[in-house]
């Protein structure tokens, strides 16, 4: 069977090679030293050392900073129809657990590079699939991957997600539909029995943060007569949860009205769930503080904000900006009451998170036992260092 396209020869820097030895899967514009022709979008790099060893093959992006996505470093590999197949079987079959759990049926079904599968993103909403690029190099791909998918998923619509980073190209832009029927507004599904609406056409993401599913099943066992407040609440996951588990009254708060909107819907689509449900728009840093000067208290307080850390430089800022909702947050936790703080940061490590926080418990003044730390949902694997990028910990707050 023939390669999924023409070949390309690369030379890459000596760092470069030690990297994609060591199991990195990206390859940055200025790493490559020189190419044997003026290479495509989609287009296989064939990546050689200065003495002509092979190191590798990837998916070639003339457009993007990360030049070179690697797909295998195995010699005498073809890159062809079944190799991708093969693949995304692979990554399938290993959220087996998932696809049998009559009471789910929304998850990432490929984690990108993590996956072995580098650029691509693949989530499922009950019968619609979301297949999401963070690279060009995919576009000349899409009818193969689509003609993959259907055999192996058999979904009833595909939409198609762009990252900011990548371009629209003829009929192939953000939210358009690759197969199956127009999408009319919300796809409802089930996430561990409670039911959520998501956006696949145009929400964030692919229209839901599925990689909190097992944090927001936590807090929900630890919800069971305490007064919940949840801050970036989004569309109201840890809220639904909380108030499933039992949790006294919730209020989720969020900036963004739309996304309080979703999370009344989301509260009405499950009548079972019983629990005095308030919602507050507001920025989240003022309004904090605004609660803590009222006296407010809270048996739960959960603290989920969105990415501070685009780039490197946005670190320290980032760690500033943790420490001080922590501080905040610690502030409106009552006696006895459970603090969760997450981050989303992939540029901010794991370490430096858990440490700003229990930094800022510390000075305080106030005592704490930690309860637990997670990092990844097991349907967002971490492959490489820079997967690694969620965490969160639960502190019971004296």
């Amino acid at each position: 069977m023939p390669p999924i396209a023409p070949a390309v020869s690369v030379q890459v820097t000596p760092a470069a090679e030690k990297s994609i030895k060591k199991g990195h899967p990206w390859v940055y514009a200025d790493a490559v030293l020189k190419t044997a022709r003026e290479a495509d979008a989609g287009d296989i790099a064939a990546i050689f050392s200065s003495k002509r060893d092979f190191i590798g093959l990837g998916l070639y992006d003339p457009t993007s900073p990360i030049r070179i996505r690697i797909l295998t470093t195995k010699p005498k590999t073809t890159i062809d129809n079944e190799w991708l197949k093969t693949a995304i079987q692979y990554s399938i079959s290993a959220r087996q657990s998932l696809i049998n759990d009559k009471s789910t049926d929304g998850f990432r079904l490929i984690h990108g590079e993590n996956d072995g599968i580098p650029g691509l993103v693949a989530d499922i909403y009950c019968h619609v699939l979301v297949i999401k690029l963070d690279t060009s190099a995919w576009m000349p791909h899409l009818e193969l991957i689509c003609d993959i998918f259907k055999e192996l998923v058999r979904p009833q619509t595909i939409v198609l997600r762009l990252s900011r980073t990548v371009a629209p190209k003829g009929s192939y832009s953000d939210g358009c539909i690759l197969y199956g029927k127009p999408v009319d507004g919300a796809v409802v599904f089930s996430e561990n029995g409670i039911l959520f609406e998501a956006d696949p056409v145009n929400g964030q993401k692919t229209g839901f943060f599925l990689d909190q599913r097992e944090n927001r099943a936590r807090s929900g066992k630890l919800a069971k007569d305490r007064d919940v407040l949840n801050i970036f609440a989004y569309n109201g996951g840890f809220s639904l949860y909380t108030a499933k588990g039992g949790a006294r009254s919730v209020i989720s708060l969020d900036i963004a009205p739309q996304a309080l909107e979703a999370a009344k819907r989301n509260f009405a689509l499950n009548p079972e769930i019983i629990c005095p449900h308030e919602t507050l728009c507001a920025d989240a840093f003022e309004a904090m503080k605004e609660l803590a000067d009222k006296g407010r208290r809270f048996g739960m307080v959960i603290v989920d904000p969105p990415s501070f850390a685009r780039k490197q430089a946005d670190i320290p800022n980032a760690l500033a900006a943790y420490e001080k909702l922590t501080k905040l947050a610690v502030n409106l936790t009552a006696k006895d009451g459970i603090l969760i703080c997450a981050s989303c940061s992939a540029r901010v490590s794991a370490d430096d998170f858990f440490t700003t926080v229990l930094k800022t418990m510390k000075r305080s003044g106030r005592k704490f036992t930690e309860i637990e730390r997670t990092l990844n949902a097991p349907d967002h694997p971490v492959g490489f260092a820079e997967g690694a990028y969620l965490k969160c910990i639960y502190m019971k707050v004296s």
